[in-house]
């Protein structure tokens, strides 16, 4: 199970109450100020869960997001913002694929929800990824062994049909000796 969780905020402050938030929890927290720094280092981290502040200096929270979404798009991403802006809301949804929205101040509780529902959808998915393959897998060697046992019937028919021709000769042929034999004998009869 993984329980990893990146936060990204701009706001050290924000990130040290997130931070202590989730002190008790069982989750494995990483904190970024920097969304560069964050995506450089997620590739080593391979969290299930990124947050990320909406307005940052460096680069903005929905390009963040957006990136992830790229290059990690089984990685569920959730956003923090403090505005409402209807149109910037709809961005962020189209671009970065979002799993769910966090208003500022958020409550403690919301927060932890959203992680723990966040953590378990990652999870749920990767499981559902694996039982995808192994079914997968499973169908080919099924098919694998359906074609080899269509293999081995039609060899075996071949092998039926093959006798019942070489039974048909024996037949003809014992026929034939036999007509031949009661031929000799009613030839001897009658002589």
């Amino acid at each position: 199970m993984n329980n990893k969780v990146v936060f990204v905020d701009d706001e050290k402050p924000i990130l040290d109450s997130i931070t202590r938030a989730f002190r008790n929890e069982p989750y494995k927290i990483y904190a970024f100020d920097d969304p560069s720094t964050a995506l450089e280092e997620i590739h080593v981290i391979k969290p299930a869960v990124v947050i990320s502040d909406r307005m940052m200096p460096a680069m903005d929270g929905s390009e963040f997001l957006e990136k992830i979404r790229i290059r990690w798009p089984s990685v569920v991403r959730i956003m923090l913002t403090g505005h409402s802006d209807i149109d910037a809301t709809i961005t962020v949804i189209n671009k970065g694929h979002i799993f769910r929205f966090i208003n500022k101040p958020w409550s403690k509780a919301e927060l932890k929800m959203s992680v723990k529902n966040g953590v378990d959808h990652f999870n749920l998915a990767m499981e559902n990824k694996q039982m995808s393959q192994v079914i997968k897998q499973k169908n080919e060697a099924l098919l694998a062994l359906n074609n080899e046992m269509e293999g081995r019937l039609r060899s075996c028919l071949s092998d039926v049909e093959e006798t019942g021709k070489q039974y048909r000769e024996l037949n003809r042929r014992l026929q034939e000796t036999l007509t031949a034999i009661i031929t000799d004998i009613e030839q001897a009869k009658g002589s």
